[in-house]
């Protein structure tokens, strides 16, 4: 989802290489690669002949669950990936590491001053040894902590926020959460925040996320707005009464103060929504 979203947002200004692991790329670019990241001997071969000046890394395995049934795969999609593409970065190679705000777990402090993180979860401890990686491999990366939605362009991907709309759209009831909150953000909107920071020459840990925060419900009723469909099919839940095969803190607000101190801004949720409609396939 959201390497389709920075091929096409980036593809009109720069040349734009494509790794992905199918028979076919989905993703608009200039070319495309279909390689196993964990093949390291492969990947540089790769490098070698790209010399890429930015390599932004949003691979990885990002259901909570599979992570938690299944943590050797989930040990090497986020981490032992993540340590080859460090590795064979070059000096001259900026790396941007998409982490997620599962990092955080139960921490009151979700900013990027926080050093003492206690993920409660498979996906948000091995994205955060993810980081740890990048940070010891790679001098030159930004390690994004983000929570983001969008449109999955690969034949049978859904997100959240698409089963929501695909839910309402076919007239079905469903049940989201007043006390599970987060700041969500749409994926072209976090490729055009992540290329200001590359302009701008940031270095480090940052959250991108909306400014605001929202509870699974108000992003529901939000969409549904946008969209013009019926609210009412939306019901109150609360994660206590729903529980869920794997632990997930109930706030994943994160932080976005770091972000303004350097003179770059987030949407709001909201208009996040509205580009979700806009860009609606």
């Amino acid at each position: 989802m959201l390497g389709s979203s920075l091929c096409r947002f980036y593809q009109n200004n720069h040349d734009v290489y494509a790794f992905h692991r199918d028979s076919e790329c989905y993703a608009v670019c200039s070319a495309d690669f279909s390689l196993d990241l964990i093949d390291v001997t492969q990947l540089q071969t790769f490098f070698n002949q790209l010399k890429p000046d930015l390599v932004i890394h949003c691979a990885g395995l990002t259901s909570v669950d599979k992570c938690e049934e299944e943590p050797l795969i989930a040990k090497e999609a986020n981490v032992y990936v993540t340590e080859n593409i460090a590795h064979v970065c070059s000096n001259e190679t900026k790396l941007v590491y998409i982490s997620t705000d599962q990092v955080y777990g139960k921490a009151d402090d979700r900013s990027e001053t926080n050093t003492v993180l206690q993920p409660l979860n498979q996906y948000g401890k091995t994205k955060l040894q993810g980081e740890l990686k990048v940070q010891e491999l790679c001098t030159n990366n930004i390690i994004v902590r983000t929570n983001i939605f969008g449109w999955n362009v690969k034949p049978g991907r859904v997100s959240s926020a698409e089963w929501i709309y695909h839910s309402l759209k076919n007239g079905k009831e469903i049940t989201l959460f007043t006390d599970y909150t987060f700041t969500p953000l749409y994926t072209e909107f976090l490729a055009d925040i992540i290329m200001q920071l590359i302009n701008v020459d940031f270095n480090g840990v940052i959250n991108i996320g909306s400014p605001t925060s929202c509870s699974k419900y108000d992003f529901g009723m939000k969409l549904a707005e946008a969209f013009g469909f019926n609210q009412s099919l939306i019901r109150k839940g609360s994660i206590q009464d729903h529980p869920l095969k794997t632990p997930r803190p109930d706030n994943l607000d994160l932080n976005v103060l770091k972000l303004y101190d350097i003179d770059l801004s987030s949407p709001d949720y909201e208009e996040s929504l509205d580009k979700f409609n806009r860009d609606k396939p």
